[in-house]
């Protein structure tokens, strides 16, 4: 068996992947796609498997694809890195599966955001179908806020980025959940709290990493969900709504995992490094 490592930056997870590969004596090379080409080539059948890690979703997205073209399992897949990375995608994966959902509206002109806007009504949330780390990810509450956001997007290069996802803004406990799956298994959850002068929980902001108990019912969701984006190594991304429990905000094909680990203590990269070996080792 033998394991490509494909990143396009090493960071504190490539790097803890690193270790898990070389404890458990596991045979791999990483692929910097950031300087290395991707050929279409049978040479890259030599790989079993591939651990997708790059940053830049479309470099995600493509070596997954030339490497499941050539015969490698890919993890993740390019079908699941494609709807993943983009959160209309996934909506409607899971509003389709009954998983729920923040109520939303999709507004794709200015003149329809506007519209988006007055049926959800203030305060709302406005996000582009891309990105991570909340980038571009709005709170909006009034008419002059909606204008300006609706503005400043019409001016961005990336048609993407000129949709729209107009959301209810569900703010209850201060905090968001975030959960890691591998494979069927749902290797726990912890809370990320929202800190001071911020209204989003996302670590890279400040987000405080928290333990958190589980319950059957966030079991469900989180593996359902990634059942049915067909994630094999996802990271899920959990709201608490104040009557309709648990709904699904986001969810990560590459997931990064720092947080999770100093809130559960879990060694992911071992537990993705027992799973790959587990089940595709030869």
């Amino acid at each position: 068996m033998r394991v490509a490592l494909v990143v396009d930056i090493v960071r504190v997870e490539e790097k803890l992947i690193i270790k898990a590969l070389e404890d458990k004596k596991v045979p791999y090379d990483i692929i910097n796609v950031s300087q290395d080409p991707l050929p279409f080539n049978r040479a890259l059948s030599r790989y079993d498997v591939a651990i997708i890690r790059p940053v830049s979703m479309y470099r995600a997205l493509y070596s997954s694809a030339v490497l499941e073209g050539v015969g490698v399992h890919t993890i993740n897949s390019p079908d699941a890195i494609s709807v993943c990375g983009d959160k209309i995608l996934t909506y409607s994966k899971l509003y389709k599966a009954n998983i729920p959902i923040p109520e939303s509206i999709i507004a794709m002109s200015p003149e329809s955001v506007m519209k988006a806007y007055e049926q959800r009504g203030y305060p709302l949330i406005d996000k582009p179908p891309i990105g991570s780390w909340g980038r571009l990810v709005s709170l909006i509450r009034d008419d002059f806020e909606g204008k300006t956001i609706v503005e400043h997007r019409e001016m961005m290069g990336n048609s993407a980025l000129k949709i729209h996802i107009v959301q209810e803004y569900i703010q209850y406990k201060n905090r968001d959940i975030r959960c890691i799956v591998i494979g069927d298994e749902l290797l726990g959850c912890y809370a990320r709290n929202i800190p001071p002068n911020e209204w989003r929980a996302n670590v890279a902001l400040g987000g405080v990493p928290s333990p958190l108990d589980l319950d059957e019912k966030l079991i469900s969701v989180s593996t359902s969900a990634a059942k049915t984006v067909g994630g094999e190594f996802v990271s899920i991304d959990v709201l608490e709504h104040p009557s309709r429990g648990y709904v699904i905000n986001e969810i990560n094909d590459v997931p990064e995992f720092k947080g999770f680990m100093s809130a559960t203590g879990i060694n992911v990269a071992e537990k993705l490094v027992d799973y790959v070996v587990a089940n595709y080792g030869k």
